[in-house]
């Protein structure tokens, strides 16, 4: 059912762009996120929550890879975004429960937008739309033996939500721009995401761009009847091309 409201949509706003007279642009970026990560997991001995900070990223990071791809055709816009990411931090616990505490998320979101430009004021950009997150999510914990005995759990699954969202651009020069972007969505029932974004982008002509900001971003799901929220916050750098 949300596959074919999502497909829906995609296909609604697709044959509407088709019928403007202007060109299409197209745009492709690769970014580098490095993001603190906060993790709850419920476990039979309780919830158990892993931290560690935005400074840690590069150590915690085992894989990554991030791109976007957007289309923008009159007041229409279209974008894809992967990301795929491999963390995970090791901690001692505290008073000596248990000897150390281990925690690894592999996640990969494919999020999906069309986007409508509510203005025309070349002053200020803001686009309004609808889309989906597809999440393929695997956390690992395991607790070695102190005080109590060790153990380890894995839980994961995979599942699409659906997004409302919303972006806007203020232009300070003829080189310098803000953008912010945030979406929402979810079931409605056991499932939850949203995410912010926001950076100063820098035009060096009119192919090449480079951004840096700060991208957060949280996941909320029941999978194998355990709550699970994952919470992802740090800077982002990207280079853009246009064409």
């Amino acid at each position: 059912m949300k596959a074919s409201v999502i497909g829906a949509t995609l296909m609604l706003a697709a044959n509407s762009a088709a019928a403007q007279d202007s060109s299409w642009t197209y745009s492709t970026t690769l970014y580098g996120w490095l993001p603190g990560m906060t993790t709850s997991i419920e476990t039979g001995s309780g919830t158990i929550e892993s931290e560690s900070t935005a400074s840690d990223a590069l150590s915690n990071l085992d894989m990554v890879f991030m791109g976007t791809f957007a289309a923008q055709r009159d007041r229409w816009g279209f974008v894809g975004d992967l990301l795929y990411l491999d963390l995970s931090n090791e901690k001692r616990t505290p008073f000596g429960l248990y000897g150390s505490r281990s925690v690894g998320v592999t996640t990969t979101a494919l999020s999906g937008y069309a986007l409508y430009r509510v203005t025309t004021d070349p002053a200020i950009v803001f686009d309004i739309g609808a889309g989906f997150r597809a999440f393929d999510l695997d956390v690992n914990l395991a607790l070695t033996p102190g005080l109590l005995d060790g153990f380890s759990q894995n839980v994961g699954g995979s599942w699409v939500d659906p997004l409302i969202a919303a972006r806007v651009a203020v232009p300070l020069n003829d080189a310098w721009t803000l953008t912010g972007f945030v979406d929402w969505g979810g079931s409605g029932g056991d499932d939850e995401t949203w995410q912010v974004f926001g950076s100063a982008k820098y035009e060096f002509n009119e192919n090449w761009a480079t951004q840096v900001g700060y991208r957060y971003m949280e996941i909320s799901k029941k999978l194998d009847g355990r709550d699970i929220t994952v919470d992802l916050g740090g800077p982002v750098i990207a280079v853009s091309y246009r064409f």
